[in-house]
């Protein structure tokens, strides 16, 4: 025999579950629209942090390669004059010194001359280019390093919006079978079937609130 007609009260909490079901699933579409806005912004910064990256870490390699030259050169000179001293040369000197001078005013890193004054009162050891100190790569490669953290921390950070937006895309598919299984139970004019319809939605509608906690 079948089951009675649901009553007055059945008939509110399925249009309840419609509501907040469809309150739910709207909030899911934006905050994934949202998301997927945020992503692909992040995505542009990044190419353009990676980009100008490439481009620093260029002109800095070309730096590097000057003021390497630049540093040997006034070392060759340097020893030059140590020896025009050596003999008495003083004309010699004050032209070698000038042409250090010279040679050390090409180097585009900060107190190139002092760094040189130190290598030299130092001897010249081999490992002692200033422009291949550590000091000279932070200095002269840091915003290049900086530009391509920038670039793979904003790719991430859009790749994790990405994945956020698509979850709650799943979590929006399985709300509209929720909608529909509410809406058969709103139709249905059979109290046990209105019953078996409304618990398959609840349940589908927590599978979907459940899947959207995942994207936290």
């Amino acid at each position: 025999m079948e089951s009675l007609p649901a009553g007055r009260g059945l008939e509110i909490a399925t249009a309840i579950a419609l509501g907040i079901v469809s309150v739910v699933t709207a909030l899911g579409v934006l905050q994934a629209s949202v998301w997927n806005s945020d992503a692909g912004r992040f995505a542009t910064d990044s190419a353009d942090a990676r980009d100008q990256s490439i481009s620093v870490a260029v002109v800095a390699q070309l730096k590097q390669r000057a003021d390497l030259g630049a540093m040997y050169e006034a070392e060759r000179l340097a020893r030059l004059q140590d020896e025009a001293l050596a003999a008495g040369d003083e004309l010699e000197v004050l032209e070698l010194d000038s042409d250090i001078s010279g040679a050390l005013a090409t180097v585009y890193v900060d107190g190139a001359s002092e760094l040189f004054a130190e290598w030299r009162s130092a001897g010249f050891p081999a490992d002692g280019n200033p422009a291949a100190s550590a000091d000279y790569l932070v200095q002269n490669q840091g915003e290049a390093d900086a530009l391509t953290l920038a670039s793979q921390r904003l790719g991430d950070l859009g790749k994790q919006l990405a994945g956020r937006a698509a979850i709650f895309g799943q979590a929006s598919l399985v709300h509209a079978l929720a909608l529909f299984l509410f809406g058969v139970a709103g139709i249905n004019r059979l109290r046990t079937t209105r019953y078996i319809t409304l618990a398959m939605g609840g349940s589908v509608f927590l599978f979907g609130l459940l899947l959207m906690s995942t994207a936290y």
